[in-house]
């Protein structure tokens, strides 16, 4: 077996038993023959062994080999060295604070539901926090705990906090031995992998978020084991189809499908992995030694591991995720009505399947599920609105949800014959049970748009005023149930989906999915829209309620149909999609993409008497890693510039391995960062960590690079200073990373940058330094009672699923992530306004 270049080969030279072959477009070699070399060309041409390294040259340049790596002796016991130094590293004084600190609100609380079966909704995908809830119950947790707050004492509650803190700390500690593996296969000496396991090592911003029940620790693990598969599967091409080469492979496929199942960052391996397997597809195709076939056996091969295997895995772990999560929740409320009937304790929704004139009905939003079309006796209070009665969405079915089908203005039904159905292009109109108004449209702005293709939607009227035509909407029935007879053509509860279209304005009634105001209680907008899409505009039944119904006659009845297990992964999904889309908000850490490589700011975990937990990475590794980036660029585009004019540095030797090695790196990197700059949801630091990593390799690639014609001494005095200045780094910043005490004068002097706002009034000699942490503020929520809109306190489980709520000692705003319905409690309005346009029957 081969082994990697090491110290002593760094002058062109070639290792011994290394297999090489001419760079020279037209070199081919057959198996088993002796290779030729061309002097300082370090490229193999032999497709079957040259990893798929994406290249912006297009003829002189063939992908490098990531050189077979044998473990030595003293591979093993550096190993062992780091991997000891990782563990101390992230699991030092891991008890502290005993406090629920940052999100551990959340996937603490997600542990606990787990362990009690019961279904709750988050915006990431569940393995992760299945992994804290399967230590939990080892550990002994039994769920109770709700992990409502920031400060919460652990202890007191006697919550096994520290072993569930563990396991992201073994896996952060994981990452540092899984670094060096990494430089190591790509063909690298033992002391850039060890300079690069050192800088993972010590870098306080992974060993914060690595300390604490949070997800990204699992995510980095994973993400980091992937590009090590990838990197030794490229060890092995020389053996296609052994059984090493399989196994890499599929670990490949199977890690990147874990770490998908941590959160949706780590789909940005899909284009790190599919260009270089495209560009490695490609090179083949142009290789005369493979057969169409064997061709077509790498293609499946591929396609197998890296397409079919994490999407099992994905889809796998969801399997386990909501076999677990039984039992319906609060947050059942999010799902459609056929998924919420397949959890344990869900309501049975079963009704009157056909909808006549007379019937009393509550309608759904089919698509958004956010709920009902809902009335409630408040007015419209926006500027531009006409005061009328209020009409919103709401997430819970009430009374103020029911409405009574009519004929539309100055039309009547003959019911001499019997109850009379709605058929599909009936126009009718509906009125509210609960205040007896109309659903009403007009030409007034509603409240969250000034569109002039957007209409307010109200509740009017008033005693011995019959009506107009503004109260007039049509019925255009979209499809019906392929199985149920007449749901297409007549309006039945729960298989019918139709549209309200308003026979004035021609507009339909839209579900905006924007939270009102709080004097409309931060329900849901629903207005009337031209030229809308049928998904936000998409309604069924599901209840209906005739009281003439014949006592005793049969009456035909519906119910939703469960979905398998399939349809409620897909559902989910798109629902996390859209949590992820509207995750839009003010929250005083967030952080935009381009201010993260410099590392503009922080984010505040907690903060205690003397000490705090502030997020923020070792400056010298992330500006360090930055530029090595930006070297990266300078010179591969030298490079690029340089062979048009057919001269060709090798860079000491270095070229083919830093390009291939370096490339890939930075090609990862690009691929986790710049599609962040296309999201509008709101973004913190920490979504930096998987590039941070990658851009950490290149760093350490970069320095070889630079000193690989040093005299060895030199170059062991660089990389020994490097060590030290991040290790000075470390310690310095330690504080904020460990909530160790310091003083307010040390907290002053490491704000190396203004725009780093640490609370150094936490530290002692602080305002804070001695002051406990104040508690959170109330959160509340809006809950039918009596067909009233209550204000009543927030349940726990509806908190926000994404790390918005800080400790209130660090910023004293409002904790609130746009995903619950705080509001206050108004008062009722007997009176609305005329609608002096109206009485005049036609606003047109």
């Amino acid at each position: 077996m081969t082994v990697g270049m090491d110290q002593a080969d760094r002058h062109g030279h070639q290792p011994k038993g290394h297999s090489m072959q001419s760079a020279s477009p037209r070199g081919r070699r057959e198996k088993g023959a002796v290779p030729k070399i061309s002097k300082g060309d370090f490229a193999p041409k032999d497709t079957e062994n040259s990893p798929a390294v994406v290249s912006i040259e297009s003829f002189e340049y063939t992908p490098a080999y990531f050189a077979r790596w044998k473990v030595s002796a003293s591979d093993w016991m550096l190993l062992l060295v780091i991997s000891m130094a990782a563990v101390v590293v992230r699991c030092y004084k891991l008890s502290n604070p005993a406090n629920v600190v940052f999100d551990e609100v959340h996937f603490g609380k997600f542990a606990g539901k787990y362990l009690n079966s019961t279904y709750f909704f988050d915006l990431h995908p569940p393995l992760a926090k299945m992994m804290f809830a399967a230590v939990g119950r080892l550990a002994g947790y039994d769920g109770v705990f709700d992990f409502k707050s920031i400060g919460l004492d652990y202890i007191a509650a006697n919550v096994p906090y520290v072993a569930m803190r563990l396991m992201p700390a073994l896996l952060g500690a994981a990452t540092v031995p899984a670094t060096y593996a990494t430089v190591r296969a790509c063909g690298y000496a033992m002391d850039t992998a060890a300079l690069a396991a050192l800088l993972v090592c010590v870098e306080n911003g992974l060993v914060t978020q690595s300390r604490l029940i949070l997800l990204d620790s699992p995510l980095v693990f994973f993400t980091v084991l992937t590009l090590l598969c990838w990197s030794m599967f490229w060890t092995v091409q020389d053996r296609p189809f052994s059984r090493v080469w399989w196994a890499w492979l599929l670990a490949t496929g199977l890690t990147m499908g874990c770490a998908a199942s941590c959160k949706w960052v780590a789909f940005f391996l899909i284009p790190t992995i599919g260009l270089s397997t495209l560009h490695d597809l490609w090179d083949k195709i142009a290789d005369q030694s493979l057969s169409p076939a064997r061709w077509s056996m790498h293609f499946g091969a591929r396609a197998i591991a890296l397409i079919c295997m994490p999407v099992a895995v994905y889809i796998g772990w969801f399997y386990v995720h909501f076999a677990v999560l039984s039992t319906t929740g609060g947050d059942a409320a999010a799902l459609s009505p056929e998924f919420q009937v397949t959890l344990d304790g869900a309501k049975q929704m079963v009704t009157d399947r056909d909808v006549y004139y007379g019937s009393e009905i509550r309608m759904r939003s089919t698509n958004a599920r956010s709920g009902f079309l809902h009335s409630h006796l408040h007015p419209w209070q926006h500027d531009k609105g006409s005061g009328q009665q209020q009409v919103t969405i709401y997430s819970y079915a009430d009374a103020n949800n029911v409405w009574v089908v009519e004929p539309a203005y100055n039309r009547t039904v003959d019911t001499s014959q019997g109850l009379v159905p709605v058929r599909n292009g009936d126009v009718l109109r509906l009125r509210h049970k609960t205040t007896g108004r109309f659903l009403h449209s007009h030409d007034k702005r509603p409240a969250m748009s000034n569109d002039k293709n957007k209409f307010e939607l109200s509740g009017y009227g008033f005693a011995n005023f019959s009506g107009d035509s503004n109260d007039n909407f049509r019925v255009d029935i979209l499809e019906g149930d392929p199985d149920i007879q007449g749901s297409a053509t007549e309006l039945q509860s729960i298989y019918s989906r139709f549209r309200l279209v308003h026979t004035n304005l021609h507009c339909m009634v839209f579900n905006s999915r924007k939270k009102l105001p709080k004097w409309a209680f931060e329900q849901i907008e629903v207005n009337c829209m031209r030229n809308c899409l049928p998904r936000m505009s998409t309604w069924h039944v599901e209840h209906a309620f005739h009281p003439n119904t014949t006592a005793g006659a049969p009456v035909r009845k519906a119910s939703y149909r469960p979905l398998g297990m399939l349809g409620k992964i897909w559902e989910y999904n798109k629902l996390m999609a859209d949590s992820n889309q509207n995750l839009i908000g003010d929250h005083p850490f967030a952080a935009r993409p381009q201010h993260w490589p410099w590392l503009r700011r922080g984010t505040a975990y907690w903060g205690g008497p003397g000490r705090l937990i502030y997020q923020l990475g070792n400056p010298l590794i992330w500006w360090g890693s930055l530029a090595a980036l930006a070297v990266f660029a300078t010179v591969r585009m030298v490079l690029f510039l340089l062979d048009k004019r057919r001269i060709r540095l090798q860079l000491g030797g270095q070229r083919n391995q830093y390009i291939s090695g370096a490339g890939f790196f930075a090609l990862a990197w690009t691929c986790h960062y710049v599609p962040f700059f296309l999201m509008g949801r709101e973004l913190f630091t920490h979504h930096y960590f998987p590039a941070l990593w990658m851009a950490i390799i290149v760093m350490a690639f970069t320095v070889d690079l630079v000193t690989c014609r040093l005299p060895r001494l030199l170059r062991s005095a660089v990389y020994v200073a490097v060590a030290a200045a991040v290790l000075h780094a470390f310690h310095t910043f330690s504080y904020i990373t460990y909530a160790r005490t310091w003083t307010k004068d040390a907290c002053l002097r490491a704000k190396w940058l203004p725009t780093w706002d640490l609370d150094c009034e936490h530290a002692i000699g602080g305002l804070k330094g001695t002051v406990p942490p104040v508690a959170e503020p109330v959160l509340v929520d809006s809950k039918p009672e009596n067909g009233i809109d209550q204000a009543v306190p927030k349940a726990a489980d509806q908190v926000s699923n994404d790390p918005k709520y800080v400790q209130p000692e660090f910023i004293n705003l409002p904790l609130d992530n746009g995903s619950g319905n705080k509001m206050i409690q108004p008062q009722l309005v007997q009176a609305l306004p005329a609608d002096n346009d109206d009485q005049a029957h036609n606003e047109l």
